[in-house]
């Protein structure tokens, strides 16, 4: 029921509405290239199948076309092409639409430049790739550019909905290029990217210029918030920034307080009655009657920020403060037309960044204020939140929601050391009362949590969900966790946590514990992931014999995902840019298949031998498993790393997963490359002494030793320069430092040095076996020593250079190291090849497969 009429002065303090950019016209701009792009891509790979499609087409039509409809077909085109344009423009002069009419020129002239220049290019690329036989058969051969200069025309003068004039301008438009089409003038495909250009570049124009905006604004908003049931006295906007300047206006309100229809059922009843006495009161819209002081607005908008503190969910176009006439206030929230894409799009990016379904965002402005009525009143009515909803309204492109402003402080606004550990507890029994009903919050923060004798009361439920998940009402708690640790402390939250929730609630909502899915407003009390991670760390430790829990992956992809998917292309990129195929393919051609598979098979061991000496300097549990999945995830990663260093960071990496600490993860690291070194010398030594080949090695050139002794004297002499050693004395002593612990420990455990030893032995062995059975496959031996001193030698010198996996001087160090060897050079050269195929480029499939498999079950 609605109020009798009477006129009301409105006092009303909003910002000035301008024209702005329209989120929804930039996405329509992406939709349409990205179409076009789908038709020319259809054009390109079903070419002839649209083309036989068109053809049979204008082969059933054509010929009845032509003489039937020939002058009403020349007409049309005519209508479309000249009086169309000149009424859309005639249109927007007569309603004084200037800036939409320089948009329109604009959009008007580019279109048309733009389809020529699609055309100019696509012949000249058809010709140059020499199929100029068929190009009057392809897309763009023959374009018609006043359909997309018509097109880009009617999307500026869309900007103003309800136009006529619009409508059948595009119903004509769609019907000249369907005759355009079966008059052989343009392809099928021809037309829709025609079109579909002249949108684009008229959304995109639109954009940038801006458009008007599709909202309730001035007089007509003061009308819809008395339809909402309040007779209002001042209407203040509350979100603008202090920064933007606000105007103020006196409304002369003179439409209803509440709804009211037509009267037409009673007018049919007088009517039929024959009785003049029913009369029915007029309704005359609110108008502006002059406009007040600037300053005097302001100090309104400022005095409602500071008194009635309050914030603007990210789902609500705009937040005023309104005063009734009874000296009551409330709080409305305005939802626009022209922002409902911006919740879409905010929903959609969550949807895909986390692996949590919430519920899906409204696609109309109906759906989105009935999510926010219905949500509501659900936790009203189960006495989860206080009873704050008074009355909605809406108009064709705005709803205004109207509610009571609690009298009780935000918990921003609150220090935390004036909460009461029983206030602190109040918050978790009103969540679990939620849960217990199925409902979630879904961003629960600071700004909408007040806080009062009774203790802490949740508002702003509007982005919630009924029937959430189990995922979803453990979220709220993380959420509730952090936003009370950063109010009152790590320790005092999670006591009171501990106090409230059962133990199997808090063990699950552990894993759960994440930056990700913190709101924005909370996670600027944490900056840093590791702050977050310090509650779990506290949480873990106040919760009796639970070991620490990894966390659980809610993130889609991440910059780790970003990282390891760049790592396959550019993987995928340099592999085929390195390979020489032809000299692949001859290469085995002429190998022996059983011995290639013996070279394989031994370079497989290398991944054991590396998880065996991680696993053995590590003082940490290490499972072997794991560590072999990630030397065979290390695969990959060498191909864009220069060699040795992408394995390292890898098990830098995994280490730190298992909790092992920066400094000694990176000295376990280290101890493991250097062991590397000193067991291959180890093992060359004790190989020579072993085997008597010592005397057969011949013995070097002069010239060699020369050079040698060079060497020898030069290093010396820099240990007796002072300042050069005491540089380089500086320069290894940090790392010593750092490594020194670990070496010490391994010092104390023998077995494990001796296990560490044994897997450096294994990746020696079954590297130098893989390259010796490589060799054997072209029918060439080598003796033991020769072959493991020319691998280890080669192999050293080829990954000094800082090449991606030692891509180029990898091949050329050990082909040379063969040749020297007494090797001819064209089997050394399909030797390194075939050997590289084994333990660089054939093993991509394999870490790839790895990686996925490592980050799915976050060992990296």
């Amino acid at each position: 029921m609605s109020t009798p009429l009477s006129s009301r002065t409105v006092t009303l303090v909003d910002v000035p509405q301008r024209w702005m950019r329209q989120p929804a016209d930039l996405v329509g701009a992406i939709v349409a290239l990205l179409a076009i792009a789908g038709v020319v891509v259809l054009s390109a790979y079903a070419r002839l199948t649209v083309l036989g499609v068109t053809n049979d087409v204008r082969a059933a039509t054509s010929s009845l076309i032509e003489q039937l409809f020939f002058v009403p077909i020349n007409v049309l085109e005519g209508v479309v092409s000249f009086f169309l344009p000149l009424a859309l423009i005639v249109e927007m002069v007569f309603k004084r639409r200037w800036r939409t009419l320089v948009t329109a020129i604009v959009a008007n002239l580019t279109a048309p430049f733009l389809a020529w220049l699609a055309h100019t290019v696509a012949a000249e690329l058809i010709y140059g790739a020499g199929l100029h036989g068929t190009v009057s058969l392809q897309t763009f051969i023959h374009p018609v550019p006043y359909l997309a200069a018509i097109a880009a025309l009617l999307t500026v003068a869309g900007s103003f909905q309800g136009s006529r004039l619009v409508r059948w301008g595009w119903i004509l438009t769609s019907l000249v290029a369907l005759l355009l089409v079966l008059q052989g003038k343009q392809t099928l495909p021809g037309s829709v990217a025609t079109i579909l250009l002249g949108v684009s570049v008229a959304l995109l124009l639109r954009f940038v210029i801006g458009a008007p905006p599709q909202r309730v604004t001035g007089a007509a908003f003061v009308d819809l918030v008395r339809r909402a049931g309040v007779d209002p006295v001042e209407i203040i906007r509350y979100d603008s920034p202090d920064s933007v300047p606000v105007s103020a206006w006196s409304v002369e309100a003179r439409g209803p307080v509440g709804y009211v229809d037509s009267g037409a059922i009673r007018k049919l009843a007088a009517m039929w009655n024959d009785d003049p006495a029913i009369t029915l009161p007029s309704i005359s819209p609110s108008r502006v009657v002059s406009s007040l002081d600037g300053h005097h607005g302001h100090m309104l908008a400022t005095t409602a920020r500071h008194k009635y503190p309050t914030f603007k969910p990210a789902s609500v176009s705009r937040v005023y403060v309104v005063r009734d006439a009874s000296g009551d206030i409330f709080r409305v929230h305005v939802l626009d037309d022209d922002r409902i894409i911006v919740g879409a799009l905010a929903d959609l990016w969550r949807q895909l960044r986390l692996k949590i379904t919430y519920h899906g965002a409204a696609h109309t402005l109906q759906e989105a204020a009935q999510q926010h009525v219905v949500m509501q009143l659900a936790v009203e009515h189960a006495g989860v939140s206080r009873e704050t909803f008074v009355s909605d309204a809406h108009a064709d492109s705005s709803v205004c929601l109207v509610y009571r402003i609690p009298d009780a402080p935000l918990l921003d606004d609150v220090d935390g050391e004036d909460i009461s550990d029983s206030q602190l507890d109040s918050l978790w029994e009103r969540l679990q009362k939620a849960h217990a009903r199925g409902f979630s919050h879904g961003d629960l923060h600071a700004g909408c949590v007040h806080l009062d004798n009774a203790g802490l009361h949740i508002s702003h439920w509007q982005d919630g969900s009924l029937m959430a998940s189990e995922t979803v009402r453990l979220v709220d708690l993380v959420q509730g966790l952090a936003m009370l640790a950063g109010i009152v402390g790590v320790d005092r939250a999670v006591s009171s946590l501990i106090r409230s929730v059962p133990f199997e609630r808090i063990m699950s909502l552990v894993p759960l514990l994440q930056k990700a899915i913190l709101p924005p407003r909370t996670r600027e009390d944490f900056p840093k992931s590791k702050d977050v991670a310090r509650i779990r760390e506290v949480l873990e430790q106040r919760l009796p014999d639970v070991e620490p829990m990894e966390p659980v992956e809610l993130k889609r992809f991440s910059p780790k995902t970003i990282i390891t998917v760049s790592i396959g292309v550019i993987a995928v990129y340099l592999l085929a840019a390195s390979v020489n195929f032809t000299d692949l393919s001859a290469a085995l051609k002429t190998a022996n298949p059983w011995w290639m598979i013996v070279s394989f098979t031994s370079g497989l061991l290398t991944y054991l031998g590396a998880a065996i000496t991680l696993k053995a300097y590590t003082q940490e549990r290490v499972p072997l498993g794991q560590s072999i999945l990630v030397q065979v995830a290390a695969s990959l990663v060498t191909l864009v790393a220069p060699a040795g260093i992408g394995p390292a960071a890898l098990n830098l990496r995994f280490l730190q997963k298992k909790n092992v600490g920066i400094a000694p993860a990176v000295a376990t690291v280290t101890v493991v490359q250097l062991a590397q070194f000193v067991t291959t010398v180890i093992f060359l030594i004790l190989l020579t002494l072993v085997t008597g080949e010592f005397g057969a090695l011949s013995m070097p050139s002069g010239s060699i030793i020369l050079g040698i002794g060079v060497t020898a004297l030069i290093l010396s002499s820099v240990f007796l320069i002072k300042p050069l050693r005491t540089w380089i004395l500086v320069k290894i002593k940090p790392t010593v430092e750092q490594i020194w612990p670990r070496l010490v420990w391994l010092g104390t455990h023998p077995q494990r040095l001796a296990f560490g030893f044994l897997g450096s032995i294994i990746m020696t062995i079954a590297f130098v076996a893989c390259f010796g059975c490589a060799l054997a496959a072209f029918g060439y031996q080598l003796p033991l020593v020769t072959l493991a001193v020319t691998y280890l030698i080669s192999n050293s010198v080829g990954s000094l250079v800082p090449s991606p996996g030692g891509i180029g001087p990898v091949e050329a160090a050990l082909t040379g190291g063969l040749v020297l060897a007494g090797i001819p050079y064209s089997v050394a050269l399909s030797t390194a090849v075939l050997y590289r195929l084994f333990t660089f480029w054939g093993r991509v499939p394999l870490g790839w497969i790895a990686l996925q498999i490592a980050t799915k079950r976050n060992y990296i």
